[in-house]
């Protein structure tokens, strides 16, 4: 006992509580940093899909925009600096597109090569030749038929496809 009357001898149980009220012990710091390493490798994993997938579509906006320009430039007569209103077409290849005037020429310094965003390719084309051609005048589809473009993500095997009919309607 002490001067005023209290016992000397400290209780098991308030040194024992003491000690965790100093803060987290090692098998809780693990468990906790595990916890969150799930949960960041989720997002990751989240954030990456939704990439690729802006990836495709972003392609295939792209790829629409320019078969619309091509059209349009058949439709109103856009000579580019020659005298002569001419057709215009895409080639399609699998990492890339061709925008051109008149006939497809690879060797052509006019055309205009548009490559693809990495992991998307041009997977099926149902274009004579892989030739999306606007006819002069009309912008109508010049195989007469209903044609399409499939693009596709190589990492997920996502698809999307563009419809051009007959009329030259791009969908």
């Amino acid at each position: 006992m002490d001067s005023l009357g209290k016992s000397v001898h400290s209780n098991p149980m308030t040194s024992y509580t003491r000690q965790l009220a100093k803060g987290f012990s090692l098998v809780e710091m693990l468990i906790l940093l595990g916890i969150f390493s799930f949960f960041i490798g989720l997002i990751a994993i989240n954030l990456s899909q939704a990439q690729q997938t802006a990836s495709l579509s972003a392609a295939m906006n792209t790829l629409t925009s320019d078969l619309r320009a091509q059209q349009l430039k058949a439709m109103v007569g856009d000579t580019s600096g020659d005298s002569q209103v001419d057709n215009y077409g895409i080639f399609l290849s699998t990492h890339s597109y061709t925008l051109f005037r008149g006939t497809y020429s690879a060797g052509n310094a006019q055309n205009i090569v548009i490559d693809l965003p990495e992991n998307t390719q041009i997977v099926a084309t149902t274009f004579p030749g892989a030739q999306a051609i606007f006819l002069k005048g009309s912008g109508e589809n010049s195989a007469q038929a209903t044609n399409t473009i499939t693009l596709q993500d190589a990492n997920d095997l996502t698809q999307k496809t563009i419809t051009i009919n007959r009329y030259g309607v791009v969908e």
